[in-house]
């Protein structure tokens, strides 16, 4: 059985696809993962790409002991270390769940079957990457142009109910900051 959220999510990318889902089911995994289960970890071989079906995932990278956050993945986002999920490489970036989660994952194997399988997935999947691209570039280029405290009103006003399900030392690291410089900042966005 596919859930919900990624059927809907499929059929909302590509309206075209009107293949059973059901037919899809063999190649997916759908489990509950508590906060903070490890997904991946670095220097593991990836092997899998995960949707959010509830919940959020993150991808951070170890350095000089601290997690540096790089991605979020909320419901109906997908996420994998896209670095080496293409050839199940040694990862470059963990990934754990930020809160306790809905995941449906796809092995590297059963994402390319399903996709000579049932080539409209191909298409689901596109869509899916130059989102993610995107949001990655657009991501990099306010971090590059911006001041940490725009950055951070850009995020706060752009996406309010995801910053609030982010614990402030998570938040920290992927803006760059100390979680202190972080209470500054939102200390004098509020004011």
């Amino acid at each position: 059985m596919i859930p919900e959220p990624l059927q809907l999510h499929i059929r909302r990318l590509v309206p075209e696809f009107h293949i059973p889902l059901a037919a899809m089911a063999p190649f997916l995994s759908t489990r509950v993962v508590k906060k903070e289960t490890l997904l991946l970890e670095e220097g593991q071989p990836c092997t899998h790409i995960h949707f959010v079906n509830k919940g959020c995932l993150y991808l951070f990278y170890h350095q000089d002991q601290r997690k540096e956050v790089i991605h979020f993945a909320l419901e109906n986002w997908w996420l994998t270390d896209y670095k080496t999920f293409c050839d199940e490489g040694t990862a470059v970036y963990a990934i754990a769940a930020l809160e306790d989660s809905e995941i449906t994952s796809i092995s590297r194997n059963d994402y390319e079957q399903l996709l000579l399988r049932f080539p409209l997935l191909a298409l689901y999947f596109n869509k899916i990457h130059e989102r993610a691209y995107g949001a990655a570039l657009f991501k990099q280029k306010t971090y590059a142009t911006l001041t940490k405290a725009d950055f951070y009103r850009y995020f706060r006003t752009t996406y309010p109910a995801i910053l609030q399900r982010i614990p402030d030392p998570i938040f920290a690291s992927y803006m760059g900051v100390s979680t202190e410089e972080l209470c500054t900042i939102r200390e004098a966005f509020i004011s």
